[in-house]
């Protein structure tokens, strides 16, 4: 039985978790390396690349950030016979290959128009932008037909529609130039994960490795005016905000979906590998990658949450083991929704918070098999659990990116708030459409890494010092 979960839809239910053993220590860092893994995934990191070269050591300077890579040549697969159908239903020459459109961003400045939905059938965008050609993408989730009307000077190479939920894009031609019509998701500002995804496609597909001028919302008007000065936003990069050298470097492990140690820093990967698809945690529905869990040193013995988060199951010879289910006592709260676990197997306390009903923190003695309390978070929704093996002091991050520090009996201490301290978090998921569910927590004394796991990767971390109250992003994934 599992307690009527709260709030929100069933969706957002799962919630991620990972095992954190942590070791800390200065580390004077001068440079962060580019590296890039065999099938073109980009990371910035103050670790070295794995391998030879598939990285570069870049120059951060006084300011602590890298500069600008140069643009990656990258090869584009030819567009699908659907989009070419759709293309020569209105008469339009579809494009014919990578040889045809991988360099369209590189010659122009690219614009984008992109919305949610539309306030009239028909879209006008005026363009005036004479300084150099225009790779112009129009994109939305509702279906418009776009009327692209270039001022005076204006010279408009190409054009890129995406497909709309309800039907096919269409541009009305302008003579001579080429429209391809491709799948590109929506995006209405720029400080959003759906914008990270747009840009990464048009980078494979159309060589941009940054757009020029950005013009979104909720709801387009009927009549779009694109005109500079475009204002400076780091956003419009291919890569985004960058991360920094951090003020002090620690190291942690995180679980993998088949239950590995996989050895971390707050500056990414220990061994340079990237880890892609692999690691535990990630937001609602991680459980089907593997939920929270928790693991000893040696691998010998495991606990993990399975189904929703209701069921603890105890793993006596590690995760490729038999199982027992470890049910609770009728006096304490049901778990449910359970959310996030660390095991402190010196003191043999396994701690699990949940946000099933109002959310609680339990305890669980291993030694003697018998659970020790729960208490209630008070309709807290908490992501992950850490625990600094110094203080004894536990660690989570809710939905609202706040620090909820724990004392060692799971007594609440303090609630910091840390998304003004987090740069570029608002690239890591859709604002007003879902949460921060992807946030992790890893803990050492006197300092924490908050992690941004999505689709089972690690796409970003920040440093945050808990004596300065100071944050940095110290880690990131490109797109």
């Amino acid at each position: 039985m599992t307690s009527t979960f709260r709030r929100q839809p069933a969706r957002f239910g799962q919630a991620l978790a990972a095992s954190m053993l942590l070791a800390t220590g200065a580390h004077a860092q001068t440079s962060i390396y580019r590296c890039t893994d065999g099938n073109g995934h980009v990371a910035y990191q103050s670790v070295p690349c794995a391998g030879s070269g598939n990285g570069k050591q870049l120059d951060t300077g006084a300011a602590g950030r890298a500069p600008a890579p140069r643009p990656v040549a990258t090869s584009t697969p030819p567009p699908s016979a659907d989009t070419a159908a759709r293309a020569n239903a209105r008469g339009v020459e579809p494009t014919q290959g990578p040889q045809g459109t991988q360099t369209w961003g590189v010659d122009a400045d690219v614009i984008v128009v992109s919305g949610y939905q539309f306030s009239a059938g028909i879209t006008q965008v005026h363009v005036n932008h004479p300084a150099r050609p225009v790779l112009l993408v129009l994109t939305g989730y509702n279906k418009t037909e776009w009327k692209v009307l270039p001022a005076p000077g204006t010279r408009i190479k190409a054009i890129v529609a995406a497909a709309a939920s309800d039907g096919p894009p269409l541009v009305q031609p302008l003579p001579q130039v080429p429209v391809a019509y491709d799948d590109l998701p929506y995006a209405t500002e720029t400080g959003n994960v759906k914008f990270r995804q747009l840009i990464g496609k048009l980078h494979t597909r159309y060589g941009v490795n940054k757009v020029t001028g950005f013009r979104g919302g909720y709801q387009l008007p009927a009549v779009v005016p694109v005109s500079g000065p475009f204002a400076p936003d780091p956003n419009l990069s291919l890569d985004g905000l960058r991360p920094e050298v951090p003020r002090v470097q620690f190291s942690f492990d995180l679980l993998s979906t088949d239950g590995r140690r996989l050895p971390w820093t707050n500056t990414g990967p220990k061994d340079g590998k990237r880890y892609m698809g692999v690691v535990r945690g990630g937001g609602p529905f991680s459980m089907q990658r593997g939920g929270p869990a928790a693991m000893r040193e040696d691998g010998r013995e495991a606990y993990a949450l399975e189904g929703n988060g209701s069921t603890l199951m105890w793993f006596p010879q590690g995760f490729n083991g038999p199982s027992q289910k470890v049910t609770l006592p009728t006096n304490m709260p049901p778990l449910s929704w359970g959310s996030g676990m660390v095991w402190d197997a010196r003191r043999n306390v396994l701690a699990i918070v949940s946000f099933g009903g109002e959310g609680h923190f339990y305890r669980y003695d291993t030694r003697a098999r018998q659970w020790l309390g729960a208490r209630s978070l008070q309709n807290r929704d908490l992501f992950s659990l850490a625990q600094d093996p110094a203080s004894g002091r536990y660690f989570s991050v809710s939905d609202k990116a706040e620090l909820i520090v724990f004392n060692e009996n799971g007594e609440l201490e303090e609630v910091q708030p840390l998304a003004r301290l987090m740069p570029d978090l608002d690239s890591t998921y859709d604002r007003g459409n879902e949460r921060m569910h992807g946030l992790s927590v890893a803990a050492g004394p006197g300092v924490v890494a908050i992690l941004n796991i999505r689709d089972a990767s690690v796409t970003h971390i920040w440093t945050y010092e808990l004596g300065s109250r100071k944050g940095q992003l110290t880690y990131k994934m490109a797109e």
